[in-house]
C-alpha cells in the first residue's frame, strides 16, 4: 500500500521528465493505461501526451475504446484511433503451421504485437516532426502482471519505460482513486475488471484463475524468498504461491535483455 500518493506521484513525474519530452501511450480503456496517461500529463502537460486507441474489431470499439476515448477527452490529450485488424490478421496468416488454426493465446499475442508496431511507428513519426524532443513509448505493465509474465513478448512486455512496473495492481487502483478524489478522473473512467483485451470477453481472472489481490501476497512471498523451497508447495493452501512462482520462473525471459554471447575474451581470434 502506498503511504503518500502525493509524494509518489511527484517522484514518478520527476522520473518521466528526466526520461522523455513527449509520451506515446497505448490507450486501452483499462486501469493501467489510464493511470499512465494521467501521470504523463501531470509530468509533461497534456499537449505532450499522445494516446493511441488500437481496436481490433467492433467489440473493442464498443467496450475498451469507448472508455479510452472518454479518458483522452477528460485528460485533454492528443488522441488517435488506429485499427490493427489487418496487421494482426496478416501476422496470424504468416505464423500458421501447415494451415492449422492458431490457439486463442497465439492469435491474441498477434494483436498485442501489432499494437506495439503501431506505437513505435507513431513514435518515430513524432520524432521526425519534433527532432529536438525525446519521444518515448510508455509501458503500461504493473508488478502484479509482470512478475508472473502475464504479457506478450514483443508486445506489451516491450516499451521504453515502465512507470508502473514496481506497483501492484492494488496500488494502481489506489493511485487512480487518488486522481479521482483530486477530480482529475471520474469513477466511470476507472475500469474495475482487468482484461488484456486480446480476445472478446476475456478477463485476467478468467485466464489466470486467481484475483490480483489474492496473488499479491504470494508475489511478495516469492520476492522475499528468491529461491523457493519445494516444501512450500506441499500444502494445499500454497497453491497460489506455487502458481505465482512457476509462472515467474517460466516467463522471466520476457523481462530480460537479450543474451549477448561473449566473444572478445577469445583474444586469438581478434586483431588488436
Amino acid at each position: 500500500m502506498i503511504k503518500s500518493c502525493k509524494t509518489l506521484v511527484k517522484e514518478v513525474c520527476e522520473e518521466i521528465r528526466n526520461f522523455t519530452d513527449i509520451a506515446v501511450v497505448g490507450l486501452s480503456g483499462g486501469a493501467d493505461s489510464t493511470l499512465v496517461a494521467t501521470l504523463c500529463i501531470q509530468a509533461l502537460g497534456n499537449k505532450r501526451v499522445y494516446g493511441i486507441s488500437m481496436p481490433y474489431n467492433k467489440f473493442d470499439e464498443d467496450t475498451f475504446n469507448t472508455r479510452s476515448a472518454q479518458v483522452a477527452q477528460r485528460l485533454k490529450i492528443h488522441h488517435g484511433v488506429r485499427s490493427i485488424s489487418k496487421i494482426a490478421d496478416a501476422i496470424d496468416e504468416q505464423i500458421k503451421l501447415d494451415g492449422e488454426e492458431l490457439t486463442g493465446v497465439n492469435s491474441g499475442n498477434s494483436r498485442s504485437r501489432a499494437r506495439m508496431c503501431v506505437l513505435y511507428g507513431f513514435a518515430h513519426t513524432l520524432s521526425s516532426k519534433y527532432p529536438e524532443s525525446r519521444v518515448r513509448v510508455m509501458g503500461t505493465g504493473n508488478l502484479s502482471e509482470d512478475y508472473i509474465g502475464y504479457d506478450t513478448k514483443g508486445g506489451d512486455a516491450l516499451a521504453d519505460i515502465f512507470i508502473l512496473g514496481d506497483l501492484f495492481k492494488s496500488e494502481v487502483y489506489q493511485l487512480l482513486e487518488y486522481f479521482r478524489d483530486e477530480m482529475v478522473l471520474t469513477e466511470e473512467l476507472i475500469c474495475r475488471t482487468p482484461s488484456a483485451g486480446l480476445e472478446d470477453g476475456q478477463t485476467d481472472e478468467g485466464d489466470l484463475g486467481y484475483r490480483y489481490d489474492d496473488m499479491e501476497v504470494s508475489i511478495k512471498k516469492c520476492q522475499e524468498n528468491r529461491r523457493i523451497n519445494q516444501s512450500v508447495f506441499r500444502d494445499k493452501e500454497n497453491d497460489i504461491t506455487k502458481f505465482v512462482w512457476m509462472r515467474h520462473v517460466q516467463n522471466q525471459h520476457k523481462h530480460e535483455a537479450p543474451k549477448v554471447v561473449p566473444l572478445r575474451h577469445l583474444t586469438d581470434w581478434f586483431l588488436d
